[in-house]
């Protein structure tokens, strides 16, 4: 990227793209002293009329809104261009930052482009300017205003002033109060020194995470710097010597989201060294402060009110668990790391890590693989979660990710990957060699979309030939899903509540019929009616059949028989299935079974259902013979029975029932006697 005279370079970048219609906001002169308000589109057609012209606008900003202002120098493309300067300001005591592409490679069409985030809210100006000639140009400016803020809390160091002095490092610290997990860290630094590029400064985390923040900015003309460090501000510190009212970038080798995913209590130490021997340069550190957005991970709540179930819970205490590695010079290994800046698990003293004991090998291709993991009973939300920390030279030669697939390899996405520079860099005069790091940090990401599915995790590390630092370490990783409600194919079992093919529910001893009919208060010694789709209407003990499915009279508690679709037969207090499916006798609280669709079973005295349909536990199923609360979720329903809202259950017509079964059967011993 190129701003001005200098190239630099960003990683990673955000690209953000306005397109402009209609047509521009003319220029209102005198504006050169008293500026001109920018319209709401930001969209000025300008022009300048001599060398000397000075055209200014102003708007108004808040506090970490970034402004991009672009400068079309022959908007109407008749190669009348000229050369000018574009600026924004004011920053510290009433100095813009300013590109000007005269001294740099010159192409046509002319154009400059400046952006910067400020510090503090108020009325900035964007200035066009230092034309050498007069001529036309289109000046578009655009606001991108800051992210909002949730969660965060500002800490500020009572262990100010410092003098920065030769040699000795100086440090001053924060103590951050309880445990909050690091969603996003900003630092703010206010310091004076006569020459700052004798400058370095790095932080420390409570976890003893070591990373910089800046090296030899700014310049002598500007002795005082008075900036706040955000990874999302729209330039790194360094590229213009003005350091005063803004927000930055740490410098390119330096990222603030390294420290996510932290528990970021404790004490941080803000240490600055001055790498320059010179007892008349003696700086004072003024003013330092955190800014720390707590993220918690997002607690899993399952619609059913069940608690999400653990399909994974790796914490390697007790070996591999199921993981495996392999690849071109693998080193993945499972111990205790013995190498700074990777010296400790994230919890216990097992994890995996590429090398325990130093840095990961030259020209390797290597993944950590998790055992398959079966979300084939598990629904939305489901939550994979890992901690990790890493060490890892330049993205553009090694390369580190987290991915999630099926099992084989298919339908894969990336949930993390490296995209910085190296991970190291000197500070001091004595070339002090800084080994930064990221982590131990949780991370999670929502995997719902996998429902259903076998998957596996895979973390990735592949590297060139030449640097090879500390790599990656992985542990405690977990998966957790919301349980399906509990579901069987065909139909139910017991006389509890019985969902049949559409959603059929069929309460009490009945069964249900199929595409959408309900049955309910089944078997009941006096009778009772029930009825299916259709119309079908079997009284007594028998469930409804569908479609145009007979009707059977019931003989009460006596077992009438049932015709369902198809001809199947249930006498007794079974309920009849569909098809060819044959109901065999039904046998109350003893037991007797009955066949539906699909060879959809249901014991006791309900009835079974048809095709794919789903069913509850339902009576019968207690060893005791009471039934169960029911706590029915299927078929869409939703519902949950408790206290009064439980359907009864008919005890005096199940005893009458037992009681005419043995006479019946004792008349039929004794006819065939």
């Amino acid at each position: 990227m190129r701003l001005g005279a200098n190239t630099i370079q960003l990683r990673p970048y955000d690209l953000h793209l306005k397109v402009q219609s209609g047509a521009p906001t003319a220029e209102v002169e005198p504006n050169d002293t008293t500026p001109q308000a920018l319209p709401a589109s930001g969209w000025i057609a300008g022009t300048h009329s001599n060398a000397s012209d000075v055209d200014s606008y102003s708007l108004s900003l808040n506090a970490g809104d970034t402004v991009f202002a672009s400068l079309d120098q022959d908007p109407t493309r008749d190669l009348t261009q000229f050369a000018a300067a574009l600026a924004i300001g004011p920053f510290g005591s009433g100095f813009d930052i300013q590109v000007d592409n005269q001294s740099g490679p010159v192409e046509t069409p002319y154009s400059d482009a400046i952006f910067a985030t400020v510090k503090a809210a108020g009325t900035y100006r964007v200035t066009v300017t230092g034309s050498v000639t007069s001529g036309d140009y289109g000046l578009s400016v655009s606001v991108h205003p800051a992210a909002p803020s949730v969660g965060c809390t500002t800490y500020d160091s009572a262990a100010v002033p410092r003098e920065i002095l030769f040699g000795a490092p100086t440090t001053s610290f924060i103590d951050v109060p309880g445990a909050p997990r690091i969603g996003d860290l900003n630092v703010s630094v206010r310091l004076s020194h006569p020459m700052p590029p004798d400058v370095d400064v790095y932080l420390v985390s409570p976890a003893g995470n070591t990373n910089a923040l800046f090296t030899d900015i700014g310049s002598r003309t500007y002795s005082n710097i008075d900036i706040t460090i955000d990874d999302d501000a729209a330039f790194p510190a360094g590229h213009f010597t003005l350091l005063n009212g803004m927000m930055v970038q740490p410098e390119l080798d330096y990222r603030l989201h390294w420290f996510d995913g932290e528990n970021g209590g404790g004490r941080w130490t803000l240490t600055l060294r001055d790498d320059t021997d010179n007892s008349n340069n003696l700086g004072v550190l003024s003013a330092w402060s955190l800014t720390i957005c707590d993220a918690p991970i997002p607690a899993l709540s399952c619609s059913s009110g069940d608690a999400p179930a653990a399909l994974l819970s790796s914490d390697f205490e007790g070996g591999a668990q199921g993981f495996t590695h392999a690849g071109t010079a693998d080193a993945w290994a499972l111990g205790t790391p013995s190498a700074a800046p990777i010296a400790t698990c994230n919890g216990g003293t097992q994890c995996w890590k590429t090398n325990l004991s130093g840095v990961y090998n030259a020209s390797s291709n290597q993944d950590l693989v998790s055992p398959p993991i079966d979300l084939s009973g598990v629904q939305a939300p489901i939550q994979l979660r890992w901690a990790m920390k890493y060490q890892l030279d330049n993205a553009s030669s090694d390369h580190g990710w987290v991915e999630i697939r099926e099992v084989g390899g298919a339908n894969a996405r990336r949930l993390w990957e490296f995209l910085d520079a190296s991970m190291t860099t000197t500070v001091g005069s004595s070339n002090l060699v800084l080994q930064e790091s990221a982590g131990w940090g949780t991370h999670y990401a929502d995997i719902s979309g996998y429902a259903g599915k076998r998957v596996e995790v895979v973390f990735h590390l592949d590297s060139d030939a030449s640097v090879q630092l500390a790599g990656l370490a992985i542990d405690d990783v977990s998966v957790l899903g919301c349980p399906r409600s509990s579901t069987g194919e065909g139909g139910g079992t017991g006389g509890g509540s019985t969902t049949g093919e559409g959603g059929a529910t069929a309460s009490g001893a009945g069964g249900a019929g199929t595409g959408g009919a309900t049955a309910t208060s089944g078997a009941v010694t006096s009778g009772g009616s029930t009825t299916g789709e259709g119309g079908a209407t079997g009284s007594g003990g028998g469930g409804a059949g569908t479609g145009g499915a007979t009707t059977a009279s019931g003989a009460g508690a006596g077992g009438g028989s049932t015709t369902g679709e198809g001809g199947a037969t249930a006498s007794g207090a079974g309920g009849a299935g569909t098809g060819t499916a044959t109901a065999a006798s039904g046998a109350s609280t003893s037991g007797g079974s009955t066949t539906g669709e699909s060879g959809a079973t249901g014991s006791g005295a309900g009835g079974a259902g048809t095709g794919s349909a789903t069913a509850a536990s339902g009576a019968g199923a207690s060893p005791n013979g009471d039934p169960p609360a029911s706590t029915d979720t299927t078929g869409g329903c939703g519902c949950r029975f408790a206290g009064s809202d439980e359907p009864p259950w008919p005890w005096p017509a199940a005893l009458a029932l037992i009681a005419l079964l043995r006479m019946r059967r004792k008349r039929l011993r004794s006819r065939s006697s």
